[in-house]
This record gives structure tokens, C-alpha cells and sequence, in this order.
């Protein structure tokens, strides 16, 4: 399973019909996963693309602005029907991290074996993480949240609580070359 995400920066009026032509003629191949509108500004339009294997994406148009995801190991995401969980969370941080080079697997089995359940308890839903097939050192994954205030506090919670700052802040950051490619979507 491969996984196109789209992120389109369209005048608002154009965002607008974009998701309509999504809704009314979906792409020839594939399917579409879901749709997300930002938080942050009205011009940027996100979607997921999803397909069963690889001749059927290399078969699809892919522009500019996309990255080509697979679930990584222990991903939280292994089927196109685990992507119905990400609609139900109405604030979606999509996490785009820059991995120092060789460390994506190690990074993606941190993430799953040390942080994981901590999220969870936190009232953090995650998806994923997935690699990224077009650079081996980026490392994608979702976080859902009921609300922005929930989100902020639960992060919170998490990186600033006793077990982040003493057993896993120095790891992660071991791995991590950058952090900042975060985007707040809310599914349409």
C-alpha cells in the first residue's frame, strides 16, 4: 500500500472547487483517502491519495507538492480502512520530520515502542508513522486531537512531562534533524 499526500496551496475560492472536483470525479486510480482543509490559512487544501500497489500509483499523475508514503513497520496504518480512525479526530497534526541520515527505522520503532502508549494515555490518537518513499531520511505520521486547546494541552502534558524531558527528549533528538514541517488540517 502507497500513499500519495497532497498539499496544494489554491486562492480560497479555488480550494473550494478543488474539493468539490475531488468529491465529483475522484482520481481515475486509486482512492481517495481523505480530505483536510489548514487551520492556519485558507489557501492550503490537503488530501490523501491511496493505492493497493506500486504500478497503480506509477500509473497516476503525481505533481508537485506530493510525497509518497508506506506505512512503516509497526505503523498504526497497515490498510486503506484503518484511514476512516483519522476522520474522526476534528484537529489532524500532520508531522513531517527530517531524520538525521540512517536513522529512519530506528526513529519510526522509537516513536512506536517509546512513545506510543504515553500518547495514548494523553488522549493523543496516532497514525502511523510512514516512510517516506521519495527520501530516505523523512519520517511522516498523524496525531488527532478533539479540539486546538486539547491539542496544546496534551502536547503539553507530553513534552513537558518528567518522562520525555529524562528518558526521551536526548534519544529523539539524537535522530532528528528537524521538527518544524507541522501542519493543522481538520477533515472536510
Amino acid at each position: 500500500m502507497e500513499i500519495e499526500l497532497h498539499v496544494e496551496t489554491l486562492e480560497d475560492e479555488r480550494r473550494w472547487n478543488r474539493l468539490q472536483e475531488l468529491e465529483a470525479a475522484p482520481p481515475a486510480t486509486g482512492v481517495v483517502l481523505g480530505r483536510y482543509l489548514s487551520f492556519r490559512d485558507d489557501d492550503t487544501f490537503v488530501w490523501l491519495h491511496g493505492f493497493r500497489d506500486r504500478e497503480e500509483r506509477i500509473a497516476a499523475q503525481c505533481g508537485s507538492g506530493v510525497r509518497v508514503l508506506a506505512p512503516a513497520t509497526g505503523s498504526t496504518i497497515a490498510r486503506f480502512e484503518d484511514f476512516a480512525r483519522i476522520a474522526e479526530s476534528p484537529v489532524l497534526e500532520i508531522r513531517q520530520y527530517r531524520l538525521v541520515p540512517g536513522t529512519r527505522a530506528r526513529f519510526a520503532a522509537f516513536l512506536r515502542d517509546r512513545t506510543l502508549e504515553s500518547h495514548i494515555r494523553l488522549g493523543m490518537t496516532v497514525h502511523g508513522p510512514f516512510d517516506d518513499l521519495g527520501d530516505d531520511d523523512v519520517l511522516t505520521w498523524f496525531r488527532g486531537f478533539p479540539s486546538l486547546a486539547e491539542r496544546d494541552r496534551r502536547k503539553a502534558a507530553f513534552y513537558q512531562g518528567e518522562y520525555w524531558l529524562n528518558e526521551l527528549q536526548d534519544e529523539a533528538f539524537s535522530m532528528i534533524e528537524d521538527y518544524r514541517n507541522v501542519m493543522l488540517v481538520t477533515p472536510v
